[in-house]
């Protein structure tokens, strides 16, 4: 059973895609809480069940209802949500449960899912892993995020389009980031989300493409790409995040910003490219913009690495294994 939200080509979407290719039978509940079509309540509704776990818990009952129908093996969530109430009663039927927590520190929320008597809890934060282990004793283990042979693969020709994509929400650092790059006359192009209304950046709404992008089409946005742009949240402060094992797998020349844990997953110079500074970020992007035949070498080395060492196969499998 995998509970998260299940939009094209999210965390759960992929956990779940992945598991039923490789032969076992699934079911995916959706989110934790119910989704609503509103953007704007559904954060409200976020806001208010964090401070009322007793009414929190009443809205997660379809989940211990889902595990009654079902009877799991294995119970994997991907959302931190669920109330330490509700993994205990989801528990009681016998099946093993684990987190896979796939976003940053700062969105940990009340940090109550450590009270919850997970069997094992899965972070992408060597460091974070290193503390909660040698310090509190809890059952936290070290896990990458993935690329989903699925779907983050391309066959399209590399760098066709000369320009430097970035897909993702456009937090404030990344905000400013981005506006230096578009007045140092870099050729941006972002998809996502648009830009929140409280940000005041007109620059960046010139180069915002309006689109989002999932699966193949999100994979073959990068690889045409001349520069696939990594820029981290100051919360990811190590380990590195989702959209860098996609573009991977996606034959993309990634420039990314430099992590711990970096250079256990990519062989940084040959699979994926570096930066540390905004000066070094322009010149690699300069470079890459110029040089279409070591852009597609670099791809190439990391579609390979990626496929090969990186996917959700592989990752699910260390997961069942620990369980």
């Amino acid at each position: 059973m995998v509970v998260g939200p299940l939009d094209p080509d999210s965390f759960a979407d992929n956990v779940t895609d992945s598991l039923r290719r490789m032969g076992h039978e699934v079911h995916a509940t959706g989110a934790a809480r119910p989704r609503l079509k509103s953007v704007r309540l559904g954060h409200l509704l976020s806001i208010a069940a964090e401070r009322l776990p007793r009414e929190d818990t009443y809205l997660q009952r379809h989940l211990i209802a889902a595990e009654r129908d079902f009877r799991p093996d294995v119970i994997l969530t991907t959302d931190r949500s669920i109330q330490p109430e509700v993994v205990r009663k989801l528990k009681e039927g016998g099946a093993a449960i684990a987190l896979w927590f796939p976003d940053h520190v700062s969105n940990m929320g009340r940090h109550d899912f450590f009270l919850a008597g997970y069997d094992r809890i899965f972070f992408k934060n060597p460091a974070l892993v290193r503390q909660l282990t040698a310090i509190q004793g809890i059952a936290a283990t070290y896990l990458p995020e993935a690329c989903n042979p699925s779907w983050h693969k391309s066959d399209m020709t590399y760098g066709t389009d000369q320009s430097i994509v970035l897909a993702g929400n456009v937090h404030p650092t990344r905000a400013i980031l981005l506006d230096r790059m578009v007045r140092a006359g870099l050729p941006l192009k972002i998809y996502g989300a648009p830009l929140p209304r409280w940000m005041n950046f007109p620059a960046l709404e010139s180069v915002h493409t309006g689109q989002s992008v999932q699966r193949a089409v999100k994979a073959n946005t990068f690889r045409s790409a001349r520069v696939v742009l990594n820029n981290l949240h100051p919360a990811e402060f190590a380990g590195v995040n989702c959209r860098l094992f996609e573009a991977a797998g996606s034959g993309a020349a990634i420039l990314t910003e430099a992590r711990e844990g970096l250079d256990d997953l990519f062989e940084v110079g040959k699979e994926v490219l570096t930066f540390g500074s905004f000066d070094e970020l322009v010149e690699k992007c300069e470079f890459l913009l110029g040089n279409q035949s070591e852009g597609a070498r670099i791809g190439d080395a990391a579609a390979y690495r990626a496929h090969a060492d990186h996917t959700y196969d592989l990752r699910l499998v260390e997961i069942l294994g620990s369980l």
